[in-house]
C-alpha cells in the first residue's frame, strides 16, 4: 500500500486552511456568541441547527466515551446519523485569559483533521466547529466529527487475530505511520486506542482518532516521527512482545518514511 501523493506541502497548507474561511466547500459566520466553522453542505447545516442554540443539550441523550475536567465526548444523533461531539471545557480565568490571542482547540483540532484529508490519511471527516467567545475571551469549543461504524480500537481488534493476521495489520500500519510523517503530520498520541479499525485494516476501514495533539509540518521531522512510532511499539510491545514482528512493523515503516 502506498498513498498518492498529487501536490506539494504548500498546496496541502493552503486546501487545509480554506477550512478557516468562507468559500465553496465551508462556512464561517458568528451567530448566538459563537464562532461557527462549517461545511457547506447539507449535513453540517442540519447539525448546527440541531447543536444551536446551545451544544451541551446533545449530550443529555447521547452515549458518553469520555468524561473528564479537560473535555467531554459523546455518541449523538443527529436526523438518524450517528456523530462524536466533543467539548472542550472553560477551566477558568487562566484558561480563557490564556486562550484569548490563540486557536482554540477545537479550532487548531479541525484545522489539523483538514490536514490529514488533504493527504489522503484516514481520520474522521468533521463537520463543525463551534468556539464560544467573549471580549476576546475563550469559553467552551466543540467539535462535531464523523462517527466511525462498525469499528473497534486496534487494541480490542488485536486480541482477536491470528498470527498470520497480526503480521498482515503490523506492516499495514507501519506502512500508514510511515507514509503519515512522509507527508508532515504527527499525530502525537498514537497509543492503540486512538486507532479505530473494523475486519480488515484499509484505507477506507481505518481512522486515526484524538487527534488534539496532531501537528503539519512542511516535512518528515524523522526524530518526532520516530518518537510518534515508538508510542505506537509500545502497544506492540505489551500486547505481542514478538521481536520479529516489532521489527516488521519498522521495515515497513521505514521503507514508506523515505
Amino acid at each position: 500500500m502506498r498513498l498518492r501523493i498529487d501536490s506539494d506541502v504548500r498546496n496541502w497548507h493552503r486546501e487545509a486552511r480554506q477550512a478557516l474561511g468562507s468559500n465553496a466547500r465551508f462556512v464561517r459566520e458568528e451567530r448566538q456568541g459563537l464562532l461557527i466553522l462549517r461545511q457547506r453542505t447539507p449535513a453540517a447545516e442540519a447539525a448546527l441547527a440541531f447543536l444551536l442554540p446551545d451544544p451541551d443539550q446533545a449530550f443529555d441523550h447521547s452515549h458518553i466515551l469520555k468524561p473528564g475536567s479537560r473535555s467531554h465526548v459523546g455518541v449523538v444523533e443527529i436526523a438518524g446519523v450517528r456523530y462524536v461531539l466533543k467539548r472542550y471545557n472553560c477551566r477558568g480565568w487562566g484558561y480563557r485569559i490564556g486562550n484569548a490571542f490563540r486557536r482554540s482547540r477545537a479550532v487548531r483540532t479541525w484545522l489539523a483533521t483538514w490536514q490529514y484529508l488533504v493527504r489522503g490519511i484516514p481520520v474522521p471527516e468533521p463537520l463543525l466547529c463551534l468556539e464560544e467567545r467573549r471580549f476576546r475571551l475563550l469559553g467552551r469549543s466543540y467539535i462535531l466529527m464523523e462517527f466511525v461504524e462498525n469499528a473497534v480500537s486496534l487494541l480490542e481488534r488485536w486480541k482477536q487475530l491470528t498470527d498470520t493476521e497480526k503480521v498482515r495489520f503490523g506492516e499495514f500500519f507501519g506502512t500508514l505511520l510511515g507514509t503519515m510523517h512522509r507527508v508532515g503530520m504527527l499525530h502525537g498520541d498514537l497509543k492503540w486506542n486512538n486507532i479505530m479499525v473494523t475486519n480488515e485494516p484499509t484505507l477506507e476501514t481505518v481512522r486515526l482518532v484524538d487527534l488534539d495533539g496532531s501537528a503539519a509540518s512542511g516535512g518528515c521531522n524523522f526524530p518526532r516521527a520516530r518518537k510518534d512510532l515508538n508510542r505506537f511499539l509500545k502497544d506492540l510491545d505489551r500486547e505481542e512482545g514478538s521481536v520479529p514482528l516489532r521489527n516488521r512493523v519498522i521495515e515497513a515503516w521505514q521503507k514508506a518514511v523515505i
